[in-house]
């Protein structure tokens, strides 16, 4: 997928990412404001349909899984399906299904906090955008407002991912118990912080990343280790604690 070189401001937590799609592929009318809304609890959809009916988009619907969404978009012409990290058979399949249905919709996933992981998988299969609950009211409206132009929209603390995902997985060599290995700029910021002593929890809250990205780090060099010293086990202490 191809990213053009710039980033624009949306929200003191919200970074506006273009990319290639094509903003003539938008088309004018009812259908370029028009929205699915989907997964989740029935009472988040009302609230996240009655803030962007307020702020002048058109909902046609909101449902409960992709596959109801998919037929939503389809049959309306929507132009944004709105979907909730935590919808029924997760994010992922739902952006996978949605796209494969009705190609020419753009997707956004809400989430509750920020996972690299699950950021880069959404864009992976194929996600417009990526956004946080925290944002607000105004934010998510602005967020969904710049999708349905053609461009995408993701966090601020997401972008550095998302720009090492572009650059190249293996960034920088680091020693880990007296091996040297090839790990992401995360990888390596996590990996610094533990060796000053610092727990998962205190390590995701200064790199403002969830405790499961920080393990699933800690994990990944883990193994790293392991193959490297084929098999031998890391004396370091990787394994989570609070």
């Amino acid at each position: 997928m191809l990213w053009k070189h710039y980033l624009r401001l949306l929200e003191p937590s919200l970074t506006h990412q273009a990319m290639s799609r094509d903003p003539a592929s938008v088309e004018p009318g009812p259908k370029a404001n028009t929205v699915v809304v989907a997964g989740g609890r029935a009472l988040v959809r009302a609230a996240r349909r009655s803030v962007l009916e307020r702020a002048g988009l058109r909902v046609a619907a909101d449902v409960e899984d992709a596959s109801r969404a998919a037929k939503a978009a389809e049959l309306y012409g929507a132009g944004l399906l709105l979907v909730d990290s935590e919808i029924s058979g997760g994010s992922v399949l739902a952006v996978r299904r949605i796209i494969e249905r009705v190609p020419g919709t753009a997707v956004v996933v809400v989430a509750p906090a920020l996972d690299e992981d699950a950021l880069l998988a959404a864009v992976r299969a194929g996600a417009d955008g990526f956004v946080l609950e925290t944002l607000g009211a105004t934010g998510l409206v602005r967020a969904v407002e710049v999708a349905l132009t053609g461009d995408s929209v993701f966090p601020r603390a997401g972008v550095g991912a998302l720009i090492e995902q572009l650059r190249g997985a293996t960034q920088e060599h680091s020693s880990v118990d007296g091996i040297e290995l090839p790990l992401t700029r995360r990888e390596a910021d996590v990996m610094a912080r533990r060796r000053e002593g610092m727990t998962p929890k205190e390590i995701a809250y200064e790199l403002n990343l969830s405790d499961v990205t920080v393990r699933r780090h800690l994990s990944s060099v883990a193994k790293k280790a392991n193959r490297a010293r084929q098999a031998r086990p890391l004396t370091l202490a990787l394994e989570s604690t609070s």
